[in-house]
């Protein structure tokens, strides 16, 4: 039986558990947070690697577009462009190890209310089966293990459905190669001076390639964005309640 994350994960996608390595994106001046990682840790029962933070500040002082690429008229903020350039690098350094599938964590994520890694098992088990029986291919390149909501979606089975448009981006299993295509795809904004928010590129990949990720159903209790801290994101990248 497995009894870690990065087993359960393995199981999933058919690889060996040494492929698989568990990340949280963790912006070091924001102490309050480091309870989170704790949490997160414990729950998994895996190692978590975390990794720092990069201030979207320092990036655009030193010339990184703000211009959404996505989004027609928008600036994105210090916050926005700190978190895509922060989930990069995590994907640099996964692929640097020749990972075949990261978990990444934010660190404003923590385990939801009755939280258990039986539930990750039978979340990933119906999705693995449903994909099997209907021969889905390209399905397991990203993964959800929780969202702030979905715009598009199609219910598959019990616990399971699939999205291409998301909000969110604390919890979730990516490839390799959706991990190379992710950062294609900012390279090329970045050659038009554009960017875009980690939550708005994946699901314009997902789009782009005709694919889609599975996403666990409301009812199932995995893990969840903690709203009772500070928010970094969503504004110049000092902290801000939200709400």
């Amino acid at each position: 039986m497995s009894t870690t994350l990065c087993d359960i994960v393995a199981d999933f996608v058919d690889r060996p558990p040494g492929n698989i390595r568990a990340v949280i994106i963790h912006l070091a001046r924001a102490k309050e947070r480091a309870k989170n990682i704790q949490a997160i840790e414990a729950a998994i029962k895996s190692p978590l690697h975390v990794r720092d933070a990069i201030e979207g500040a320092s990036l655009i002082a030193s010339g990184h577009p703000t211009k959404c690429g996505i989004d027609e008229g928008v600036q994105r903020t210090p916050g926005e462009v700190g978190c895509a350039a922060s989930h990069l690098d995590a994907y640099f350094w996964a692929l640097e190890l020749g990972l075949s599938h990261l978990i990444v964590f934010e660190d404003d994520c923590i385990p939801s209310a009755g939280f258990s890694l039986d539930a990750v098992r039978e979340y990933l088990r119906r999705a693995k089966r449903f994909a099997r029986e209907f021969q889905l291919t390209n399905i397991q390149h990203l993964t959800l293990l929780s969202t702030c909501g979905c715009y598009s979606w199609k219910h598959l089975t019990r616990l399971v459905k699939t999205t291409n448009h998301f909000n969110g981006s604390h919890a979730y299993v990516i490839s390799n190669a959706m991990m190379r295509k992710v950062i294609e795809f900012y390279r090329i904004l970045d050659e038009k001076q554009e960017t875009a928010p980690i939550d708005g590129v994946l699901p314009a990949v997902l789009k782009r390639e005709r694919c889609w990720a599975f996403c666990p159903e409301n009812e199932i209790a995995l893990f969840r964005q903690n709203r009772d801290i500070p928010s970094y994101v969503a504004s110049d990248g000092t902290a801000r309640r939200e709400g």
